[in-house]
């Protein structure tokens, strides 16, 4: 060992000697080591349980490797001790934090250095990357943002030039990750120094594509983007046909805007690499190119050229459906959604497929097969349209089913004059609460055209879900508060004024939002949706109560004008009622019983409109027999 690594390791052991201590002294790769940890004078001086968390390293290709772990310590008079065995090659050493079992938000991990145990080699040599390595956890893993520690990166450069003195033949692994380490301390002179270095790295030897990538990615991180398209340009001399020099010629066809550009140079990338694996992330890429600006049928003609393992399903899947979502090239979204379907359907799953895996397989053939079907129904292709739905929907578990999908199933039939045929399929799903307001619309219009009355259509939709209300109110009323309501009284937006006391006997759901509060508009429609489902029933009272608003009032006249339906704005200026009802962001829900009790709040919005409807409706429906 020389001098400069010897003085080295004093200078890093001197201090730990004191909290972390570990035998052997020199450990070798799978032996076992116990190890000694003495929180005094740390964070976790006063504990008297503590948990050890560590993660293996060697060289930065290896850092894929380095998951944590957890090393049970067991206490024993002042310290804690514990033993592990040492993983087998590859690995260089372990680095270590310690964290309180009472209060995990208690961490010791040496002024974000941690504690190293350095591994060596048999002849008791330090193993290589030891200390650059140590680097490495903090620039390629997330083990410190795991446990919230804040990388120390002049620690870090001081690690890797430690290592390259001492190994200076590990440059080649180090280079890189030495330069963006630096760029972090963003010191002055930094972007010149860097260009430098990787300029001397470069010239000091015939460097590979995969360094004349990494170059580029340097490049670009610097902002300069001619160095980086030099530096890819370069990896063709180097090598023309490998990997690397694959990957930058399709990075520049990628990025290429002009499309008769693009396509001469893809017809040239695939004659030189017909089986690249970038091929596939090219033909996404004029297929992109030719669906934005909506020239579909030169895009069928195109993915109709195209070997089906190049193509993405997922990527068809979505064109087709934004398609039949707008009424645009049918025939085109026919044969897109068909080939995104066939290219699902040839697509293997992994050997060892997990539930959820097998699960969403089985949602991705649904919802292709139902754009299909929607193409086939734009195109009143009804027979084609009602069999391909019918297999969009599962058969055996009818709460898999997507009730978008039965809407769409549900209409075409009525317009193929087939209703009768599928109605199984319909109440099946119903009865397990999988329904749209646009369903539940158009089944109450049909019986009861069926059935002599509105009434009896009403009644019969009601009596199909009555079932699954029951079950959700029940699992809602387990969530219920039982809290008084604090009164009020305040202007509204007409210049009216309401009170919670003249409300009494009535289920009140209060609404806080503010027109600046991007959930709250967005909300809106499923509030709507609920206040719509009970507009004749006088003992339900929907309140907007606006707070929170940090602005004239004219901003929410205008905001309110603009809305289809109107609704009773009480104008909470001061807040003062938003804070008497515990409101802690908007928006923010509560609905109030008959007798003057908060019985139910929700914050925020899931996003899901008819989610939220139905959640808001079932909870009055509920309320309302409150005596």
């Amino acid at each position: 060992m020389n001098r400069l690594l010897a003085l080295y390791l004093c200078l890093v052991a001197s201090p730990l000697l004191a909290q972390f201590r570990y035998v052997p002294e020199k450990p070798l790769p799978g032996e076992v080591v116990s190890f000694t940890y003495t929180p005094k004078n740390t964070p976790l001086a006063s504990e008297t349980a503590v948990l050890g968390s560590y993660v293996r390293y060697a060289g930065p290709a290896q850092m894929r490797l380095s998951q944590p772990t957890t090393a049970t310590a067991v206490r024993e008079g002042n310290a804690f001790t514990g033993e592990l065995t040492l993983p087998k090659a590859p690995v260089s050493g372990l680095l270590f934090a310690f964290q309180s079992r009472a209060n995990s938000a208690l961490i010791d991990a040496n002024k974000g250095h941690f504690y190293p145990l350095f591994l060596y080699t048999e002849d008791g040599r330090l193993q290589p990357h030891a200390t650059g390595g140590q680097a490495s956890v903090l620039v390629r893993t997330a083990f410190p943002s795991r446990l919230k520690v804040k990388p120390d990166w002049a620690w870090a450069v001081q690690q890797y030039e430690h290592e390259l003195a001492q190994n200076p033949q590990l440059r080649s692994q180090y280079w890189s990750d030495l330069i963006a380490t630096q760029l972090k301390l963003q010191k002055p002179g930094a972007k010149a120094t860097a260009l430098n270095q990787i300029a001397a790295y470069l010239d000091s030897h015939q460097p590979t594509p995969d360094e004349l990538t990494t170059a580029a990615n340097l490049y670009e991180q610097l902002g300069e983007p001619a160095r980086a398209t030099a530096a890819r340009d370069r990896i063709r001399t180097v090598d023309p046909t490998g990997d690397a020099a694959q990957k930058a010629r399709a990075e520049v066809i990628r990025k290429e805007a002009d499309l008769a550009k693009k396509l001469s140079a893809f017809a040239s990338f695939t004659q030189a690499f017909p089986n690249s694996t970038y091929r596939g992330m090219l033909v996404s890429s004029v297929a992109e190119a030719y669906f934005k600006p909506g020239q579909f049928k030169d895009l069928v003609a195109f993915l109709a050229q195209q070997p089906l393992p190049a193509t993405d399903p997922m990527l068809l899947h979505s064109f087709a459906g934004q398609m039949t979502d707008e009424g645009r090239g049918l025939p085109q979204a026919e044969w897109l959604a068909q080939r995104a379907l066939t290219g699902l359907q040839q697509r293997a799953l992994p050997k060892r497929t997990t539930p959820e895996q097998t699960a969403q397989r089985n949602t991705d053939l649904q919802n292709f097969r139902a754009t299909l079907a929607y193409a086939f129904d734009q195109q009143d292709r009804f027979g084609a349209a009602l069999a391909t739905y019918k297999q969009a929907i599962p058969n055996t578990e009818p709460e898999a089913a997507d009730p978008r999908i039965s809407e769409r199933l549900w209409l075409c039939a009525l317009r193929a004059n087939r209703a009768d045929s599928v109605l199984p399929y319909i109440e099946r799903g119903v009865r397990v609460g999988k329904i749209t307001p646009r369903l539940r619309s158009a089944l109450r219009t049909y019986q009861a055209k069926k059935l002599g009355s509105e009434a009896k259509g009403e009644a019969y939709v009601r009596d199909l879900l009555a079932p699954y209300r029951a079950e959700r109110q029940a699992e809602l009323a387990e969530s219920f508060v039982n809290q008084p309501a604090p009164g009020f009284t305040l202007s509204t937006l007409t210049g009216g004024t309401v009170s919670l006391a003249s409300l009494r006997g009535k289920v009140v759901m209060l609404d806080f939002w503010a027109t600046w509060c991007g959930p709250c508009v967005a909300s809106f429609p499923a509030v709507q949706q609920a206040a719509a489902y009970f507009k004749n029933d006088p003992n339900v009272v929907f309140l907007f109560i606006n707070t929170r608003e940090g602005g004239p009032l004219s901003r929410i006249q205008s905001f309110m004008a603009r809305q289809t339906n109107q609704f009773t704005v009480p104008l909470d200026r001061d807040q003062r009622v938003a804070d008497s009802y515990g409101v802690l962001g908007i928006p923010t829900k509560v609905i109030i019983d008959p007798k003057g009790r908060v019985r139910y709040r929700s914050l925020g919005f899931s996003g899901n409109t008819e989610t939220t409807a139905e959640e808001l409706t079932l909870v009055i429906e509920a309320l309302k027999n409150v005596q």
